[in-house]
């Protein structure tokens, strides 16, 4: 069978499943919303300079962190929630919402309290610390009811929410550093991103309070403790494995070196996007077929999605050094030299959640928790040790090293811990090993578009054949079962 029938064959099985639908309503959403992050870059690039750019990236970082914390990581219990409380289920978002007011309050309160103490911990006075810790929180809430849009997959409310969200913070930061904040353009920009997150959070608070009758109950709190708790540490890991790099070089050699590795590393992430989408159509898939204890079919199909991962992957290799000469001014363009490395680390990041999704469907969050905090770990051991003596473009290194590391940490966890036999380990780390002799051969092109195209085009050719093999030896992969079968 040729391949084109393989391609034709794929997408009559993908269009009688409402998969396809939900999938790209997803993909939409989340293009849509990094879209308009990404037309961000390059305009606040040139507005700021690179100290106020890296300023600014270690702000949000805390942003993120603390939206972790003071949220208890309550919007990863909203679907099952849901699911367990069907008829008391606005009570149950309501109740797990206020308390998460009182815990952000108490927080809030004791920061202030030991600020003294602890400011060299934020390297930030007390008012920007403030406002970050209101920013996480509203950042919160937002996340908290777009977890509840998704469980319903009601995209294009989600989708109107958050493109509200991130277009409001980029035109009132850019409207504050033109006028008000022209002379403190770091202030421009926070200020503007929280504005907007604010005014959108406030009226989604005020929908769900008034929704569950601004009600309070103890047996939905320590539900939602008792899931989401366990599952701050993984979260909070990967904060750690994203934007402990950030931090570090910010701290330890500049502020403007700061800025041009998060530029760089923001965009070696892109392909993320997709992986993020994917990851919407094939967890909900994957859980089912577990379920049913379909356990070969979801070692077949697997191999399936990591290549289509691989191709997207290469793809991005390809044009990231462009992409960054493209985007950034030429005071970053001497952070090229690490993109290759940052696209790979991403790639390995998406392999790593072969393993994960499998110990979420058996609950297993403190072994979840456990794997995740080992790796950042060594991304942090890595950076003390080594960041100041090959400078900052060690970062890239140590993320690609720590994500190798969360990969490996999780196969043991399935394979020996758990002993699921759920993914194919030899052909997984045979992939690995591939994409990375691929990431070799572009890096000693990266002076060279031309040269790139030519490599990026031979692999291509190869996983795609690798993918016909597949085909012609096993059949037709299983793709029945999806999110809309069952809903």
């Amino acid at each position: 069978m040729a391949i084109t029938d393989i391609l034709m064959d794929f997408a009559y099985k993908l269009k009688k499943s409402k998969i396809l639908k939900v999938g790209s309503l997803s993909l939409l959403c989340t293009v849509l919303v990094r879209a308009v992050n990404l037309i961000s870059i390059p305009v606040f690039s040139r507005l700021l300079t690179t100290s106020e750019y890296g300023k600014v990236d270690v702000f949000m970082t805390y942003v993120n962190i603390f939206m972790i914390i003071l949220g208890l990581d309550f919007a990863g219990t909203v679907g099952k929630g849901r699911l367990d409380f069907k008829e008391e289920a606005n009570e149950y978002i309501t109740s797990s919402l206020l308390f998460t007011t009182l815990f952000s309050v108490g927080i809030i309160l004791c920061i202030n309290i030991f600020f003294p103490i602890i400011q060299r911990i934020f390297d930030m006075d007390r008012l920007t610390v403030n406002i970050m810790l209101l920013y996480s929180y509203a950042m919160f809430i937002i996340s908290y009811r777009s977890a509840e849009y998704n469980f319903f997959y009601e995209y294009k409310k989600n989708m109107a929410m958050s493109l509200g969200v991130v277009i409001g913070n980029f035109v009132l930061s850019i409207a504050l550093i033109e006028t008000i904040f022209n002379g403190q353009r770091f202030w421009g920009r926070i200020i503007g991103a929280a504005i907007s997150a604010f005014i959108v959070a406030f009226f989604v608070y005020l929908h769900l309070s008034c929704r569950g009758h601004w009600t309070m109950k103890k047996r939905y709190i320590k539900y939602s403790l008792e899931f989401g708790v366990p599952l701050i540490p993984h979260n909070l890991s990967h904060m750690v494995l994203s934007g402990a790099d950030k931090v570090m070089i910010n701290s330890m050699i500049s502020a403007s070196a700061s800025g041009i590795y998060s530029l760089v590393y923001t965009l070696g992430m892109l392909s993320q996007v997709i992986f993020e989408a994917m990851n919407n159509v094939f967890g909900p898939w994957l859980f089912r077929q577990l379920d049913r204890g379909a356990e070969n079919s979801v070692r077949y199909v697997q191999k399936y999605y990591l290549l289509l991962y691989c191709i997207v992957t290469v793809g991005v290799l390809v044009i990231s050094p462009e992409i960054i000469k493209v985007i950034g001014p030429r005071d970053y363009w001497e952070g090229i030299s690490m993109v290759m490395w940052v696209v790979y680390a991403a790639f390995i990041n998406f392999t790593y959640t072969l393993y994960v999704n499998v110990e979420f469907f058996y609950r297993k969050t403190i072994l979840i928790s456990i794997g995740t905090i080992m790796a950042a770990v060594v991304n942090v051991l890595l950076n003390m040790f080594f960041l100041e003596r090959f400078g900052y473009q060690f970062g890239a290194v140590s993320t690609l090293i720590s994500y190798l590391a969360l990969l490996v940490f999780h196969m043991i966890i399935v394979n020996f811990i758990l002993k699921k036999n759920v993914t194919d380990n030899v052909f997984v780390i045979s992939v690995v090993f591939l994409m990375l002799g691929i990431t070799f051969c572009l890096q000693h092109s990266l002076n060279s578009l031309m040269q790139r195209v030519i490599v990026g085009i031979g692999s291509e050719f190869l996983i795609i054949g690798i993918v016909y093999f597949l085909y012609k030896k096993y059949g037709k992969p299983d793709l029945s079962l999806g999110i809309g079968e069952n809903v």
